[in-house]
């Protein structure tokens, strides 16, 4: 059986980190810190063998350096659409240097040793070279999809990330979102503007209100109450489109056209 675990890191961020029962070896997704992977591998006992990363923000990869210094031989998989980025995370080493097995979308992950396969998903929007690990019965989507919400637009546009939602939506309803911020009740809030008299969406935030009390995450969620509550994944129900209209003040004739005015009208009347 797979275990997957979450590593807090820096203000909100979840390292996820993967292994089975009886072995210890160990996968590490989107390691924003080195240091609280490396204190949670000590305290387990465990060996890292590869890291999964969905795409460039030093958020989830300023960690690689440091846990390739303690263990050269890790393979590093990544967006191969990173290779083409100038951009520098932290004084030493561009990240494009530090990814061993660039990846595109539709090819697949096979960690042999943990006997762990992912197919991988191009999913740009929040970023140009955002990739998706799916497989397992989870789905590792770095800052596509949140709980209750989505990544901003900091690199694509609205119909590419419309269409990177879609394609998550058509997956299997149970299958498990591990993303990769604690976003979920910010989130939440904001759902309850875009559908104020949503039952359902009143009970998921009372759940995950009692999970966070007790101090636990509220991820993973599932796909399937991802699109009873999400907006954005919501973006083709009457109601939602509704709203959007009301706020962006005119009719909107695509899914992409609805879904950007969400983004929107979060970005500039609720963050």
């Amino acid at each position: 059986m797979l275990t997957i675990i979450p590593i807090p890191a820096l203000s909100d961020n979840y390292v996820w980190m993967l292994r089975r029962q009886n072995s210890n070896q160990a996968v590490i997704v989107d390691p924003g810190e080195g240091r609280a992977v490396l204190k949670r591998l000590e305290r387990d006992q465990l060996e890292p063998i590869a890291i999964l990363i969905t795409h460039q923000h030093y958020d989830h990869v300023n960690g690689v350096a440091g846990l390739l210094e303690h263990y050269p031989d890790l393979r590093v998989y990544g967006p191969s659409q990173s290779l083409v980025s100038a951009t520098r995370f932290g004084p030493e080493r561009p990240i494009p240097e530090l990814i061993t097995h660039p990846l595109s979308d539709g090819d697949r992950v096979e960690i042999t040793e943990l006997d762990i396969h992912f197919q991988v998903m191009a999913v740009s929007g929040h970023t140009l070279d955002h990739i998706a690990y799916y497989g397992e019965g989870a789905l590792f989507c770095g800052d596509t999809l949140f709980g209750c919400g989505c990544g901003r637009l900091l690199g694509g546009n609205a119909e590419q990330f419309e269409h990177s939602l879609s394609r998550i939506s058509a997956l299997p309803k149970q299958t498990q979102i591990y993303c990769a911020h604690e976003y979920t009740l910010d989130n939440i809030g904001f759902a309850k503007w875009v559908e104020p008299e949503s039952a359902v969406l009143q009970q998921r935030d009372d759940e995950d209100m009692a999970k966070q009390e007790q101090g636990l995450p509220t991820l993973p969620s599932s796909l399937d109450i991802e699109l009873k509550t999400n907006p954005f994944l919501r973006y083709k129900v009457p109601e939602v489109k509704q709203a959007a209209e009301q706020y962006i003040g005119h009719s909107l004739q695509t899914d992409a056209e609805v879904f950007a005015a969400i983004r929107a009208w979060k970005d500039r009347e609720y963050d």
